[in-house]
C-alpha cells in the first residue's frame, strides 16, 4: 500500500469532518508562516506527528516525511547559497585550497534563513499524509462541493489528481522492480547512462498512465458523470468532537498570534 493511500483504522482523527481537518491544515500553513524560529517550527512540525499518531498512520507519516526530508536538505542548502547575510562561519571549500580555496561561504544569516525556511517546507507538506491517509477521496469531494461550494468538476479534479500520482509511483515501484529482477538496474551516477536507463521504465509508465486515465472516464461515464441531479450516497455533519477540534485549532491560532505579537518565535533572517 502507499502511503498517500486511505487506510481504513478506527481512530478519532478518521471520524473527524474533512473540514475540520482542512481547517487543521489552514492552521499549520499559518504557524508555519507566524514563526520563524527553528525551535517553534519543530515544535509545529511534532503537532504534526502526534495528529498522525492519534489517528493511527504514524508509520505513513514518518514514512512520508524522511521521503520528503531529502528535499527540505535541499532547500536548505540553496537558502544557505543564495541568501548569504552576516558574518562567514566557514566555507565549504578550505581556505588552504589553492584553486578553490574559500569558495561557498556559510553564513550566519543564511544558516538560520536555510533551517526556517526547511522546516517551513516540512511543516506545509506533513500535513498531506495525514489528511489523505484519514479521509476518503468522495468525503474531500463532497465537502469541498456541499460545505465549500467549490464546482464539482474542480473537486475532482484535485482529488483524482492527489490520488493519481501516488498510484503512478507506486507503478514506477513495480517496474523498477522487474526491470531489476532482469538484472537491467544500472549503477553509479553517470546521468547519461541513467537517462539512458530510464526509458525502459518511462514507456510502460506512458501506456499505464493512459490505460487508467482511459478506464476511469469509462467508469465515470457509467455513474453518470455530468448530470446535474447528483445524488449521494450519505450525508456528512459536524460533530461535537469537530466542534471541539475548532475551537482548539482557533484558540491555538489566537495564542500563537499573542506570542508572536510578543517577540517570541521570530529571528531575525
Amino acid at each position: 500500500m502507499n502511503v498517500m493511500d486511505y487506510t481504513n483504522r478506527n481512530s478519532l482523527i478518521h471520524r473527524l469532518h474533512p473540514l475540520t481537518k482542512m481547517g487543521w491544515a489552514v492552521v499549520i500553513l499559518i504557524l508555519s508562516m507566524v514563526f520563524t524560529d527553528p525551535l517553534y517550527l519543530v515544535g509545529v512540525l511534532i503537532s504534526v506527528v502526534l495528529v498522525g499518531l492519534v489517528g493511527k498512520v504514524i508509520k505513513e507519516t514518518l514514512v512520508y516525511l524522511t521521503a520528503i526530508f531529502f528535499i527540505g536538505l535541499i532547500v536548505f542548502v540553496l537558502q544557505i547559497a543564495f541568501r548569504p547575510s552576516g558574518p562567514v562561519l566557514f566555507t565549504v571549500t578550505p581556505e588552504s585550497w589553492r584553486a578553490f580555496g574559500g569558495w561557498f561561504p556559510v553564513t550566519e544569516g543564511g544558516l538560520r534563513y536555510g533551517i526556517s525556511m526547511g522546516l517551513r517546507m516540512l511543516c506545509l507538506v506533513s500535513v498531506f499524509p495525514v489528511i489523505l491517509t484519514t479521509t476518503q477521496p468522495r468525503d474531500i469531494v463532497m465537502a469541498l462541493v456541499e460545505k465549500l461550494y467549490v464546482p464539482y468538476e474542480y473537486a475532482f479534479m484535485f482529488t483524482t489528481a492527489l490520488r493519481f500520482m501516488p498510484v503512478i509511483m507506486s507503478e514506477v515501484t513495480t517496474i523498477s522492480e522487474a526491470q531489476r529482477s532482469r538484472a537491467y538496474a544500472v549503477e553509479g551516477w553517470n546521468p547519461i547512462r541513467k537517462m539512458q536507463a530510464f526509458a525502459p521504465i518511462a514507456m510502460p509508465i506512458v501506456f499505464i498512465a493512459i490505460g487508467k486515465a482511459d478506464r476511469l472516464g469509462l467508469c465515470m461515464e457509467l455513474r453518470g458523470y455530468g448530470n446535474k441531479n447528483r445524488t449521494y450516497l450519505r450525508q456528512l455533519h459536524m460533530t461535537v468532537a469537530d466542534w471541539v477540534a475548532v475551537i482548539l485549532l482557533v484558540a491555538a491560532v489566537a495564542i500563537s498570534l499573542w506570542i508572536s505579537s510578543l517577540g517570541y518565535g521570530k529571528i531575525v533572517l
